[in-house]
């Protein structure tokens, strides 16, 4: 009995291997071949993230503060939403220039482990082991959702805790048992809080369904039972403090929290067009942000699932109790109002319907109970099927094809909306094929073998259209870029003092990518302090501020090193600049900038930014620092502005002089650079490597006080005669500031690497101390050894206050919220383990 125990989940395992090892040959994917999926998020968000846990779990120094996130940020959130997957263990044994092939096997192994989840939640279900559940097992592990968002690694978990939770469920019910349901909820939301937290909706769905199917409702302890499934329930939420205390209070501070009404609206989210969702090609990698309910289950399972509802050998109340459970799902996902509460309060940003899944997950359940009850062995229900399958199938298709056309007639912008006959015409020979095998299954069980082929055939092919229209990048290319740049980098910190930041502008890692590669998150790749971040856990006010101060921001969840100006960097302590050009890597070191901490003027406490005005901030906030009123950046002396009409654009012509010797700078908001021409004395200004489509500060050229200067911008912006567009830095005055600065900067000691900063300081007169560091109430400082009060500054800076003589300073970091959520977990674990001792203690005297 072991042995067929252990050669049926080995089976799943191994038969969702040989299938996605066959797909990722097939387009020579690591480890198979040289290429990897570097596209969309994959590749410039978890990449980075997966080699900076790969780099704390080989140190054995797992710290929860990084530098290397912009500013610097408390990084428990990425950790808790990218991260706490157990696969991830296995990054320890690749390098860090192998963690995209480490990427493709979690992917794989993720796969393959979704088949052995469903073949447990089948086996228990029937309570027999029947090798024909592989049919249902392939069709889980390679449904839509898996075929359009596998690079998405950090959801699949979900895909393999689900069946756990639904036989958890069972459990409850049937057999007043409570610990498996505690511990799949428990590890799901630990895994991965947000489809974790869709799975805990998921339970309540389907312990009114199960309730219904097994009569719990008209039992006499009914009370009881639902009783003690919500103190379950509720007691693996509380478990999971520890976790989601620190990253509710980690993402309070980023952009997520704005509320949008529209979000809560009774609004349909698609139409008939989502039906050519249930074929193969569904939606492609270019689809990726906007598409249908991604519910692709493969043809034998559509087939069965309509069967179900048509087959007289299923009784009616089993129909209204799947029909009560699908079409509860279904309405969650059409309705915008409950497809937001879904998503945790929230509409995705791009990879929509993210709870699709669960609602795969119960459509293949339900086939599975058809298949079960021998519906294929009615001939005229499986036609029947067969046929609906395949009109609705057309439906979708002509609704996607006709509605363009529509909308044109009526007047309207065509929708991008593309599709393709030639996966409609596979998917309709697929739905005719499979249901032949299905009608011919009755007669001949040898037939089997060949229905598993044609579902091995549909899954391939839909996984095909999604990697085929994706960009693969070139490992090879890849690890021999990362070592270049790794060793550059490696040098430049050894240069460097401790606690200043590194700009990487251009990074010859771009050659190993298949779209444009930003340098968003090299900080993070390669372990140095930077200013750039892509990541929806980005802090709001952080970026808020350095968009103030002229750095670039396209949205909430990316922050640029683009719009610096020296006395930026300066400020934020950026020492050297690094760039790739012809293959060569070079170094500027042009900042001569103080460290993380400098004593600064008191004026610093009453300093304000003002939105949309970056270059009178820069000025201000100098002032600020320094306790004057000098001009520091000084506005242009604007003689003439012509303007001329040019192909639907406007040049509008600067004569103008300047008032400082040094670099000359530009700001106007809003202006989309990627659409606008910039000369200076008719040379073109080139603006950065990627495309700025808002407004950041500009340096045009250095230039000597009362030189003339022509400058042209073609814009379809309006622009008047305003002086701050263009101001001058006054070089000579702002390097004596900045040498003070660099006398009185702290000299830091710790390696920022262990949530702590520390240095020593000689104070020669009364003064506070800014940290370019933001504030966060994570953070607590002492001073030789006394706590001192810090101060927000800067709109989103630290400061405290110093007194004349030598000092050491201190910067100590704990999330926020993490000790709290540690005594919450530990008191809920133990009051379960009571609870469960309790019953079974109740369970065993009756």
């Amino acid at each position: 009995m072991l042995k067929r125990h252990v050669r049926y989940y080995l089976g799943a395992f191994f038969l969702n291997l040989v299938i996605i090892s066959a797909i990722f040959a097939y387009f020579k994917l690591v480890p198979f071949g040289s290429n990897n999926f570097l596209s969309s998020d994959l590749g410039t968000q978890y990449l980075t993230f997966l080699t900076e846990l790969r780099r704390q779990l080989t140190s054995g120094n797992l710290h929860f503060y990084l530098f290397s996130q912009s500013l610097g940020d408390n990084f428990f959130p990425v950790m808790s939403y990218y991260l706490l997957s157990p696969f991830n263990l296995l990054l320890v044994f690749f390098s860090p220039m192998g963690i995209p092939a480490a990427a493709n096997i979690i992917i794989m192994l993720k796969i393959s482990s979704m088949g052995v989840a469903m073949a447990y939640f089948l086996k228990e279900y029937s309570k027999e082991i029947k090798f024909t559940n592989y049919i249902f097992t392939l069709a889980y592990s390679f449904c839509g959702f898996v075929a359009s968002y596998f690079y998405d690694l950090m959801w699949l978990d979900a895909l393999i805790m689900l069946p756990l939770v639904a036989i958890g469920v069972m459990r409850v019910i049937k057999e007043q048992k409570y610990v498996l349901y505690y511990c799949s909820i428990l590890l799901a939301i630990i895994f991965n809080y947000y489809l974790g937290y869709m799975l805990c909706i998921f339970s309540l769905c389907f312990f009114i369904y199960t309730g219904l199917e097994t009569n719990l409702f008209h039992q006499k302890n009914k009370w009881k039972i639902i009783g003690n499934y919500l103190t379950t329930s509720v007691l693996a939420g509380l478990s999971s403090a520890v976790v989601l205390l620190p990253t509710l209070v980690g993402m309070m501070k980023t952009g997520k929290t704005s509320f949008n009404v529209m979000n809560y609206l009774p609004s349909a989210r698609f139409g008939l067009e989502a039906l050519t969702e249930l074929g193969i090609g569904g939606n492609t990698f270019e689809q990726r942000l906007e598409h249908g309910p991604s519910v692709f289950m493969t043809s034998t399972i559509l087939i069965l699932l309509l069967a179900y509802f048509f087959s007289p050998r299923v009784n009616n109340k089993d129909k209204q109790n799947s029909t009560f459970l699908l079409g509860t799902l279904l309405i969650s996902m059409f309705v915008t109002t409950f497809n937001t509460v879904w998503h945790m309060f929230q509409n995705p940003a791009g990879f929509p319907f993210r709870n699709s899944f669960i609602f795969s997950f119960v459509c293949i359940f339900i086939a599975y109970k058809a298949f079960e009850v021998g519906v294929f062995k009615d001939k005229s229900t499986i036609i029947k099927s067969t046929s609906v399958a395949g009109i609705l199938l057309c439906i979708g298709y002509s609704t996607e094809w006709l509605l363009p056309k529509i909308i044109e007639k009526l007047g309207f912008a065509i929708p991008d909306n593309d599709y393709n006959g030639y996966f409609f015409w596979l998917s309709i020979i697929c739905i005719v094929i499979s249901g032949i095998i299905l009608l011919v299954l009755n007669s001949n069980k040898k037939f089997f073998g060949l229905l598993m082929l044609m579902m091995a055939f549909e899954i391939v092919a839909n996984f095909n259209s999604v990697i085929s229209t994706a960009g693969l990048g070139n490992q090879l290319v890849y690890r021999e870029e990362f070592r270049k740049e790794n060793d550059i980098l490696a040098d430049v910190k050894k240069r460097s003092h401790l606690g200043h930041r590194i700009i990487v502008s251009k990074s010859g890692l771009n050659k190993a990518f298949p779209e444009k590669y930003n340098n968003y998150n090299d900080p993070i790749l390669f372990n140095i302090n930077g200013l750039s971040l892509y990541s929806s856990t980005l802090n709001q006010k952080t970026l808020e501020m350095m968009n103030n101060l002229g750095y670039y921001s396209i949205n909430v969840r990316r922050i640029s090193y683009f719009g610096g100006t020296n006395l930026t960097n300066a400020l934020l302590g950026v020492y050297y600049r690094v760039r790739q050009w012809d293959n060569h890597y070079y170094v500027e070191e042009n900042y001569n900038a103080p460290s993380l901490g400098f004593l600064v003027n008191k004026d610093v406490y009453g300093y304000k930014m003002k939105n949309g005005h970056a270059l009178d901030n820069q000025d201000r906030l100098w002032q600020a620092l320094n306790g004057n009123s000098t001009e520091y950046l000084k506005n242009a002396t604007l003689n003439s502005m012509q303007q001329t009409t040019v192909k639907n654009k406007t040049l509008y012509t600067y004569q103008m002089t300047t008032r400082a010797s040094g670099p000359l700078y530009f700001y106007k908001t809003p202006l989309n650079y990627d659409q606008t021409k910039i000369y200076v004395d008719g040379k073109r200004v080139k603006t950065s490597n990627m495309n700025v489509y808002k407004a950041a500060t500009l340096r045009l050229r250095h230039f000597k006080k009362n030189q003339k200067v022509q400058i042209k911008i073609l814009t379809n912006k309006t622009f008047d005669l305003n002086p701050e567009y263009f101001q001058s830095l006054d070089q000579p005055r702002f390097l004596k500031s900045l040498d003070k600065f660099q006398d009185n900067s702290l000299k830091i000691s710790s390696d920022l690497n262990h949530d702590t900063v520390r240095g020593t300081i000689n104070v020669k007169k009364a003064a506070p101390m800014l940290f370019s560091i933001p504030y966060d109430d994570g953070w607590s400082a002492t001073v030789d050894g006394k706590k001192v009060k810090i101060h927000q500054v800067v709109d989103n800076l630290m400061a405290i206050d110093l007194t004349k003589g030598q000092h050491k300073v201190e910067l100590n970091y704990q999330v926020p919220g993490l000790k709290i959520g540690w005594i919450v977990s530990i008191v809920s674990i133990i009051l379960f383990i009571g609870f469960d001792f309790l019953k079974y203690r109740t369970k065993k005297s009756n």
